[in-house]
């Protein structure tokens, strides 16, 4: 863990993340409270997610390549600087006397088609930040830390604050951190591009039309990796249906906290955090002691548990009951994404590393806003409750499925791959530290 901590560029790298992190607690709050005072309509507060995410499901294909092509420091930064100044601009509309909802989701919509380049250009580049590669899976499980400590205290904090200064003034917060983040990102060092994919760029733009139809052929190049690769391909199948499983308590956990709990703001605030700190004490356990279960069946397991212990909130209306629950589940949860993108980033050569994120983020995405979306239409039929349970059965069936369909993870490709002069190999067991 030291040696993570003495390089510069990864605690530049881990500051920035962090306040960005932070900040994004606080607008995700105020934007999808603001939503639900306003409309009242669990459909509006899907569509809010949707309109966020499914955008940027898409628009992360051009992301992939232009993080290959271009320096990905410097797209982050831009991203960033834009990012904030939408939301600062969400800020003056909510502070006007009516508020025109369709200009809100249309910059919602903006600000989802720009943000693959921060979430997978950051992605993509901690390999690179990282001089060992032998501890990338403890990077990953820092930075997991991290998320999931900003989770513990931001909800908490951002439901307080929006009772205190009102939901637009802490969207200006969030604003304020992506401003932040990019200027912590410009002390990073300046990273070297593809050798082959900017060569390939550069034939082509003396003419606009050549330089739209490489980006397609870039496009097409993640997917045609992915599909050679069963194992992974599996894997980014079940990662789908989890997230769609998750869809529910992004929509229904406000609903829940105020209407069948009663707590308001506050005990949204006290959920989100239980979850957090669950997740937080998962990931120190799982990064102390020696993990000898498989990979392929660690991740079903972890799908299981989480349907497991989301139960309870369609069982009880009690908010201690519900803390409990969310610490239990994001307790389960915490060790999947440290091993899924590290998996990924140990698979993937360098050079093809923006390009196949974000193709699979073009399957995983959906899941969560699809979800969400399909949450926000089924809850005036099955209730909050109901819809908890609906996700917890899915979360069951995906997982057995996942315990068959997943049994090879830990065995080495046939293909070695290589990065750059060094050869890639499944993480089996020893992968998990």
């Amino acid at each position: 863990m030291k040696e993570l901590w003495r390089q510069p560029s990864f605690r530049w790298y881990w500051l920035g993340m962090l306040l960005s992190a932070l900040g994004d607690q606080f607008g995700w709050m105020g934007l999808t409270w603001f939503v639900m005072k306003k409309t009242g309509s669990s459909a509006a507060m899907g569509g809010v997610i949707l309109a966020y995410m499914l955008p940027a499901v898409f628009s992360g294909l051009v992301a992939g390549v232009l993080l290959d092509r271009y320096e990905r420091r410097k797209l982050i930064m831009v991203d960033n600087v834009v990012r904030g100044l939408i939301f600062i601009l969400l800020v003056a509309l909510l502070l006007a006397e009516q508020v025109p909802l369709a200009v809100i989701y249309v910059l919602i919509v903006i600000a989802g088609i720009l943000s693959p380049l921060s979430t997978a250009g950051a992605q993509t580049m901690l390999p690179s930040l990282v001089t060992d590669p032998k501890h990338l899976v403890r990077a990953n499980g820092v930075m997991e830390s991290q998320w999931q400590i900003v989770y513990m205290f931001g909800p908490a904090l951002a439901g307080v604050l929006i009772g205190l200064i009102g939901e637009a003034y802490v969207l200006l917060i969030d604003a304020a951190s992506f401003f932040i983040c990019a200027f912590c990102f410009s002390r990073l060092p300046r990273q070297a591009k593809s050798s082959q994919v900017p060569a390939a760029a550069s034939a082509v733009k003396e003419n606009a039309g050549g330089y739209v139809r490489s980006l397609l052929r870039d496009m097409r190049t993640g997917y045609r990796y992915l599909f050679t690769k069963r194992q992974m391909l599996a894997l980014v199948f079940f990662t789908f249906l989890f997230n769609m499983a998750y869809g529910p308590i992004e929509v229904a956990l406000p609903l829940y906290a105020n209407q069948d709990l009663g707590g308001g703001s506050v005990a949204l605030g006290m959920l989100w955090s239980s979850l957090a700190i669950g997740a937080l004490l998962g990931s120190l356990f799982f990064s102390t002691v020696t993990w000898k279960v498989p990979l392929g069946a660690t991740l079903a397991g972890i799908i299981a548990a989480w349907g497991i212990t989301t139960l309870p909130l369609a069982l009880f209306s009690r908010l201690e009951v519900a803390m409990v629950a969310m610490a239990l589940a994001g307790f389960s949860y915490s060790p999947y994404n440290i091993l899924y993108r590290s998996y990924l980033q140990k698979q993937v050569p360098n050079d093809l590393l923006g390009r196949v994120m974000t193709s699979i983020r073009t399957i995983t995405g959906t899941g969560m806003p699809a979800g969400a979306a399909v949450s926000g239409l089924l809850i005036p039929f099955l209730g909050v409750q109901g819809l908890f349970g609906a996700g917890a059965l899915v979360c069951l069936l995906a997982a057995g499925a996942a315990f068959v369909a997943l049994r090879q993870l830990d065995k080495p490709s046939l293909a070695v791959e290589q990065r750059g002069d060094e050869p890639l190999h499944a993480m089996g067991k020893e992968g998990v530290e």
